[in-house]
Formats: C-alpha cells, structure tokens, sequence
C-alpha cells in the first residue's frame, strides 16, 4: 500500500502542482478547456445534424436524424429561393472582401502614422480612434441611414460648394460596405498601431540611413515583419463583415443587396418558420467564416499573441 501511494504520489503532483508562471493546476486547465470545447461545439454540430433532419424531427426534438436527408440543401439551391440565396451568397462575399480590402489599405497607412510618426494629439487621436470604436452600432444607425438614402455629398468646409454628390445608396451593397468601414476602421488602426509599436525601430532607421523613404521602408521593412498582425486584423475585420446583421437589416430591401444572414432570417414567415431551410442555410453561411479560421489560425493567434518583433 506504501508503495501504490509513494508511485501514485509524482503523477498527483504533474497535474495537481502549480508553476511559478501558472495561475491554476493543468487538471482543472484541461477540465476548463474540455468544457469549453463542448459549449462551443455543440450548437454547431447541432446545426449540422438539424440540417439534414426532416421537419418534424427538428420540432419533435430529435439531436439526430432517424432518416437522414439532403433535401433541405437541395431546396436552398434550386428555383426561387436557390437564386435569392446564392445571390445573397454573392452580396456577402463582395461586401466582405470589399470592406477588408479598403479597411486594411487605409488603416495600415494611419496606424503606421500614430505608430511611427510624433506630431501633435497622437495620444488623444489614439483614444478618439478607441472611443469610437466603444459606440454601439445602434446608436448610429440613424444617421448613416439618412446619409444613404440621402447619397453621400462631400463638399469644402464653410462653403457651398460641392465635390461629390452620390445617388441615393439605400438597397446596394455600396451603403453595407460604407457602414463596415466606418464601424470596422477604429478597430483596424487600433490593433495595427498596437502591433507596429512593439516592432523594432532598429531596422527602420538602417533603412533610412540606406537612402530609403518612409513609404518604401514600409512597403519593404515594416510590413512584412507586421504581416502576421495585419493578417488577424483583416481576418476579424472579414468575419464582422460577413455576420453583421443590424445595419444589413436596416439598408436592404431586395436580394438585390441583402446578405446571407437576411436571407437567413427570411425563412422566418409570418405564420410558420422553415427550420430546414434555415438550419441548411446557417450552416453554408457558416462555412466560410470557419474554413477561413482553421487555414489562418495561426496568423490569428500570432498577431494577437506574439506582438511582432520586441525591442
């Protein structure tokens, strides 16, 4: 018995004893994490096998199909509704990589500037930039709805004249895309200055002693150590892009703009809710977002974790 207790003793202190660094045992680290793993697993294995039930099994309850079926799918791709889904496909695509595109162009050019560049208010900008982030989406919602179904205008300050007067932009994807990058730019410069700070300035100034600009020194020193970080932003500013649902919700009228998670919630009818169609729908619209999460985890992880090359 001596001997059993002495054996089993080491292996009780691998999984029981905290290190210097650690703020709980690993047994209760791995419980946690199992646990956490589960919550978030299941609805969406439940969204799965929800999409290949027959109606009356998912309103009776069942967590599995007794009869398996793609018809659901089947249904979501051919006639009416197949067109206005894979047009809705089509809107959430281009007003994802669009908003991505623009955001990251213009944030790594202004996160570079508060990052690298000291001139007046830096710090004050750096917490405007992070207070807007702060606002809700609803609180200006009503404003960028007029302004899209006023169109935009951009005129010389304390004048009357003016430079650009779009059309009204209510039911295009150009209001969704302008709302994402007003929403998602704050956020964007805010993680890239972050990232561009703990950068080593060492480089940077061999660089400049080379003969190189600051553009160039970006374009061929700065950004690709900051790759990494540039990469998670852009991931999460794609992701927020493609699940927004309020400000879709707001500007779209037609299939003509609207994106997958309306025309997910259009099969909510008055009277009945087809659950099929909607579970096979949330699960394609689903797809993306984790396809593009598992092949990028680690420039997601890295850019959030390591913080680039410390000084």
């Amino acid at each position: 018995m001596r001997r059993a207790a002495k054996t089993a003793h080491p292996w009780r202190i691998r999984i029981f004893k905290v290190s210097p660094s650690e703020l709980i045992p690993p047994f209760y680290l791995w419980i946690g994490l199992l646990l956490l793993t589960i919550f978030t697993l299941l609805p969406f294995l439940y969204l799965i096998t929800s999409s290949i039930s027959q109606t009356q099994e998912i309103i009776s309850g069942h967590l599995f199909p007794d009869l398996p079926t793609i018809q659901n799918y089947l249904k979501l791709f051919q006639g009416d509704i197949g067109n206005d889904f894979i047009q809705a496909l089509e809107n959430s695509i281009t007003v994802s990589l669009w908003t991505t595109a623009v955001t990251i162009f213009v944030g790594l050019f202004a996160s570079y500037a508060l990052a690298r560049i000291k001139f007046p208010f830096r710090v004050t900008l750096l917490f405007v930039i992070l207070a807007m982030q702060l606002l809700p989406s609803i609180s200006i919602i009503v404003p960028l709805y007029i302004m899209m179904r006023e169109g935009i205008s951009i005129s010389i300050p304390f004048t009357s004249m003016v430079i650009l007067h779009t059309k009204p932009l209510l039911d295009t994807t150009w209001s969704l895309v302008i709302a994402y990058i007003a929403t998602g730019l704050p956020f964007a410069i805010w993680l890239m200055t972050g990232y561009f700070q703990s950068i080593s300035k060492e480089m940077e100034e061999a660089a400049y002693m080379d003969g190189c600009s600051k553009i160039k020194t970006m374009h061929k020193i700065i950004l690709p150590l900051a790759l990494p970080g540039v990469a998670a932003t852009a991931i999460f500013t794609f992701l927020n892009a493609w699940d927004e649902f309020i400000f879709a919700s707001a500007f779209t009228q037609t299939y003509a703009s609207k994106t997958l998670p309306i025309a997910v919630r259009e099969f909510i009818g008055k009277h009945s809710i087809d659950w099929g169609l909607m579970t096979a729908g949330g699960f394609v619209a689903s797809l993306p977002p984790v396809i593009l999460s598992l092949f990028l985890f680690k420039y997601i992880v890295s850019g959030l974790s390591d913080g680039g090359i410390k000084e």
